[in-house]
């Protein structure tokens, strides 16, 4: 997860945290624990975090899917 590209999104959209947890249903302890790697976004939050954002295609797959394949 490309947390650093995840703040510019919501910088750019004026979305805190707090907004983007009620909009998706997650708790703040969640969000910080999917935001630190300790677990991951579900398909349906990241559809949640994609509407909230505005994000397209590449802007999800930047910031959700950036792990690189070996």
């Amino acid at each position: 997860m490309n947390t650093i590209e995840l703040k510019v999104q919501m910088t750019r959209k004026q979305k805190t945290a707090e907004q983007l947890c009620a909009a998706i249903g997650i708790s703040k302890t969640a969000w910080y624990r999917k935001t630190g790697g300790e677990s991951q976004f579900t398909q349906d939050e990241i559809k949640g975090l994609r509407r909230e954002l505005e994000l397209n295609d590449q802007q999800v797959i930047a910031i959700f899917f950036d792990d690189e394949v070996s």
